[in-house]
């Protein structure tokens, strides 16, 4: 390279062929480029090569040194969290801040309408609920004019129209105070080539400092309001995958307020005997006497009956009186392979109600026939073996069932009972399983230790049915219990024209309230005399209901037509049965004359 310096202000560098074939190499048309700066602005970029190399050389150093500088501050300056979305505590961070004051002001956040794990409808409708009894008492107070029906639907039409917006942080770094500490919440949304997409997406908490005390602070906070949120609601999770392609994992669908055990129609002595048995698995002690005999520590039972007995009400109001949560399951699904059932039954909790509904109509869990050991003189028809001089043989059908079951997704009926009680088989769960058939079901199915108690329920009997009237038509101890209070409190109670809130939120009214204002008294005695009455109406109805013939679904959706007319209900109810039965009567002979067309 030589260098012509006579002339400062036109300085020129000639550069060899060599180096200006290097150069060329590496900055594709700096020759052209070069000619265009020399002809046009008089400037010779040679002449301050050496100072590009330079600012490049720099340029990477301070990448390089800024890389390390960041590193060696975020490992030995920072405490950092890292939250992934497969995780619950996802949905507590999620609820927490959006819950926060500074979420109002924040000019960077993701809006959206959806309910998810973190939010439900049942918070919004639990909002609703106290917003329409409010305004219930207002109207009944403040006006003299009952709300008609359209001017109320109409206003609920609207506010339905309007769905709650919810808000959460954007992708990206959000810092914020708390406990008087400055964190850091970073959501990344990370690319990569796995399957599934939705467990890209975390969140990083960072604080300054090497004590993550703050940070543990803020997510036990996290976990408490999410918690309280829901009170002493029952909890129902659902066993579902949650993208194309992705896993099953068990995903939040719903949050109700506890059903009283009293409220499930059944036989006491049953009914106690379900919930002393699940007491008694649950008490202290009882997982280390299971492993001192040796014994897997694992419960399940069997609720078999007629369709709407109340198999599902009573395993829901056992869990909302113990606190457990409920897990469904459904066997039915096609896209439910063995390793996602393993995976499910791996991230059950302890102590939980695993829930499967209608066990019976799933093709696994049917009668694979009889066996070569001896069995109980229950027999399947439903798989017998083919009798002779049939148009298939035994081989052929063995190769049609065995072509069948190959091409068939889903689970099999040895990994269900592997995963039940094999042995890496979850523990400390609870096992209940509904349906409607248990003939069908297979005996393996149901042997001691994955079956340890069965419960059949009945159709209603007259006791059932005054049960089933009562609860119907009596003032709840809740609704009483406002009422006393609010008459405390010196407000007059939502009972204008003498009448009465029931069970299910109707008018029932009791007498004539005009002379009601004057006599403060009344409304007690008129309350006392309902419930006298209520009693020899209840027994009225059960005599004109036949006994072990409907089921306490049926009886209870006739009931609900009549909400508000007890009386009424008594008077239609003969004309009710007698319907009933014919329907009954013609969808048995139906069925008869179907099964008579199919053996012919």
């Amino acid at each position: 390279m030589a260098v012509n310096q006579s002339d400062p202000s036109s300085t020129r560098v000639t550069l060899s062929q060599s180096d200006t074939a290097i150069l060329e190499a590496l900055v594709p048309g700096y020759t052209f480029i070069s000619r265009i700066f020399l002809s046009y602005l008089h400037i010779d970029l040679a002449a301050y090569l050496q100072y590009f190399i330079a600012l490049a050389l720099f340029s990477i150093c301070m990448r390089y040194v800024s890389e390390y500088l960041t590193q060696f501050f975020e490992t030995y300056l920072i405490s950092t969290a890292e939250v992934r979305l497969d995780d619950e505590i996802f949905n507590y961070i999620m609820y927490w801040w959006s819950r926060q004051p500074h979420t109002k002001h924040t000019n960077r956040f993701l809006a959206g309408v959806r309910t998810n794990g973190y939010w439900s409808d049942d918070e919004d409708s639990d909002h609703e609920e106290s917003d329409s009894e409010d305004d219930e008492w207002e109207g009944v107070n403040g006006s003299t004019t009952a709300e008609s029906f359209d001017d109320y639907w109409m206003r609920v039409i609207n506010r339905d129209k309007y769905k709650k917006l919810r808000f959460t942080p954007a992708q990206g770094r959000h810092y914020f105070w708390y406990q008087g500490r400055l964190l850091m919440l970073d959501r990344r949304y990370e690319q990569t080539t796995a399957r599934w997409v939705l467990n890209n997406e975390k969140l990083y908490l960072s604080c300054l400092g090497r004590d993550p005390s703050i940070l543990h602070k803020l997510l036990a906070d996290a976990q408490q309001k999410f918690v309280e949120r829901d009170g002493g609601r029952t909890i129902i999770y659902r066993g579902q995958r949650g993208s194309s392609g992705s896993t099953f994992s068990w995903n939040r669908c719903m949050s109700r307020p506890p059903r009283p055990l009293d409220t499930v129609i059944l036989d006491d002595t049953q009914k106690q005997g379900f919930l002393g048995d699940i007491e008694n698995y649950l008490e202290k002690g009882t997982a280390a006497w299971y492993a001192e005999h040796g014994i897997p520590y694992r419960r399940g039972y069997l609720l078999s009956g007629p369709p709407g007995t109340g198999k599902s009400s009573l395993c829901f109001a056992v869990a909302g009186k113990l606190g457990l949560k409920i897990y469904l399951l459904n066997l039915s699904s096609r896209a439910l392979d063995e390793d996602n059932l393993y995976s499910l039954f791996s991230e059950l909790p302890r102590r939980c109600i695993l829930l499967v509904e209608d066990v019976d109509t799933s093709e696994i869990t049917h009668s694979r026939g009889p066996s070569i050991f001896p069995q109980s003189a229950n027999s399947k028809d439903d798989d017998s073996p083919p009798k002779p001089g049939g148009n298939s043989s035994p081989d052929d059908t063995g190769k049609k069932n065995s072509k069948e079951k190959a091409e068939q997704p889903g689970i099999t009926l040895s990994s269900l009972l592997n995963v039940l009680d094999g042995v890496a088989a979850s523990e400390g769960r609870i096992l209940v399983m509904t349906t409607n058939h248990p003939e069908k079901l297979d005996d393996a199915l149901l042997r001691a230790g994955r079956i340890d108690m069965q419960i059949e329920f009945r159709l209603a009997i007259s006791e059932d049915i005054e049960k089933l009237y009562k609860s119907i038509y009596s003032v709840s101890k809740e609704e009483r219990t406002r009422q006393s209070s609010r008459r405390e409190n010196g407000s007059r109670p939502p009972s204008q024209n003498g009448s009465a809130k029931n069970a299910n939120g109707s008018i029932e009214k009791i007498g004539n309230g005009h002379a009601e204002e004057h006599k403060p008294n009344s409304v007690q005695g008129r309350r006392h005399e309902l419930q006298t009455r209520i009693e020899s109406l209840a027994k009225d109805f059960a005599s004109l209901v036949p006994s072990g013939e409907f089921s306490p679904a049926e009886i209870q959706g006739y009931l609900l037509k009549h909400k508000g007319h007890p009386e009424r209900a008594i008077r239609e109810v003969a004309e009710w049965v007698k319907e009933e039965k014919e329907k009954k009567r013609a969808k048995k002979e139906a069925e008869a004359k179907l099964t008579n067309k199919n053996k012919s």
